[in-house]
């Protein structure tokens, strides 16, 4: 049975159990044992036990934005199929018609098989990639943080088909720091990433198609490792995808073995 927990005082044995499994462990637990941990001070986020003759068999942490018919599996933590048709049955009583998106281990098959069944869109594997200094190399690009002069060529720009588009991106600035990319009065690329946290994120990187391959991406990546201080700062990158993972290599990124996932969503 499914409940809402405040606490994790308990089950303190179950998670050391499933997080010391390599095939069963969540990325979002690898990357930051607070998304564990914090949840229950942070808004919108709901932590549940899935309890099954008297013992538990999952916790599982769910972002959920009501007015936007959104849901997030934060953490999952089960090596149970049990557990998890219990939280699908919960979430399909209570959230019809949501889209609820998942970061999963790739070597967890059991919820791999399990949301394949509820017809999962999935993305390719992604590698995780770190980076605590940005790179020693010196761009003579122009790059420069986001002014209001450049707003429309932005959001003309930035990619449409996301939950951080260029509007939300802009009325979050308290959390993104936006770096443009300027050749001859134009804007010819732009990265929107996080600074307000311990570990920041890039959310997008987007060069023109003519301006590629000319080290823009590079010098905007390297300009936000920069001006992150003491912080590192991760990205997930196509697994298969050399290319983008030398970028983020030469801006000073390096691969982390081991934390690699898979993103996937579906309609409840």
């Amino acid at each position: 049975m499914i409940e809402e927990i405040t606490s994790l005082d308990e089950y303190e044995a179950f998670i050391k159990d499933i997080c010391s499994d390599a095939c069963y462990v969540d990325p979002h637990y690898l990357y930051d044992s607070n998304n564990l941990y914090g949840a229950f001070e942070k808004k919108d986020q709901h932590v549940y036990a899935n309890i099954y003759n008297g013992s538990i068999d999952g916790i599982f942490i769910l972002l959920i934005l009501s007015t936007e018919k959104y849901i997030e599996m934060i953490i999952g933590l089960s090596k149970s199929e049990h557990a998890y048709n219990e939280l699908f049955e919960y979430l399909e009583k209570n959230y019809k018609g949501y889209r609820c998106d998942f970061v999963i281990n790739p070597k967890n098959i059991l919820l791999k098989n399990i949301i394949t069944s509820k017809n999962a869109i999935f993305e390719n594997e992604q590698q995780r990639m770190i980076a605590r200094q940005a790179s020693q190399k010196e761009y003579s690009l122009n790059i420069q943080l986001y002014s209001d002069k450049w707003k429309r060529s932005y959001v003309d720009m930035h990619v449409k088909e996301t939950y951080w588009t260029a509007e939300k991106v802009l009325s979050a600035l308290d959390r993104f720091r936006v770096f443009l990319a300027i050749h001859q009065e134009r804007l010819v690329g732009y990265l929107d990433v996080t600074y307000a946290y311990k570990q920041n994120e890039p959310y997008s990187l987007i060069v023109l198609p003519e301006y590629q391959n000319q080290g823009y991406e590079e010098a905007l990546l390297s300009k936000a490792i920069g001006l992150n201080g003491s912080n590192t700062m991760m990205t997930l990158v196509d697994a298969n995808a050399k290319e983008e993972i030398r970028i983020y290599q030469e801006s000073g990124f390096e691969i982390v073995e081991g934390q690699n996932s898979i993103f996937a969503t579906i309609t409840i």
